[in-house]
């Protein structure tokens, strides 16, 4: 996995499988938050990107002006998307940004061409991503060999 540089973002981009992850660094007040959503946008156009985790941890509050901002002017924009396939949404603690998140999705659903799932943690949002099976992954040596 590439790590990708923005400052309010932790990214991460595999290329080999076409995704991408982020996550909100605490540290940072939410004045950032709009050029970061933007970046990540322009990362889901240039990069082709089928499979996106969206890891709500670390995020404050998400104003009402950013949550109208993300509903008419973020959303639309995903429409035309057509190589998204799957959106994971690491869902934090905070109920405030969960009942959000839920809303904002709900109400843009007419913009969402992709499969959307939600998860508690990180790790099993990207192994919903990359084994699509949904099968334990088998080690390499206990494999059979025809």
């Amino acid at each position: 996995m590439n790590s990708l540089h923005f400052d309010s973002l932790v990214l991460f981009h595999d290329p080999a499988l076409r995704l991408l992850y982020h996550r909100w660094r605490g540290q940072h007040n939410m004045y950032r938050f709009r050029p970061a959503v933007e970046y990540v946008q322009h990362l889901l156009h240039q990069h082709a990107i089928e499979s996106w985790v969206i890891d709500l941890n670390g995020l404050p509050n998400l104003g009402l002006d950013d949550q109208i901002w993300l509903s008419d002017e973020v959303l639309p924009t995903l429409a035309p998307l057509v190589h998204l396939r799957q959106l994971a949404l690491v869902l934090s603690p905070n109920v405030y940004n969960q009942l959000a998140a839920e809303t904002l999705l709900h109400q843009g659903q007419q913009h969402l061409r992709f499969d959307i799932q939600f998860f508690s943690d990180s790790v099993a949002a990207l192994d919903w991503l990359i084994n699509p099976t949904g099968l334990p992954a088998v080690p390499a040596t206990a494999r059979m060999v025809a």
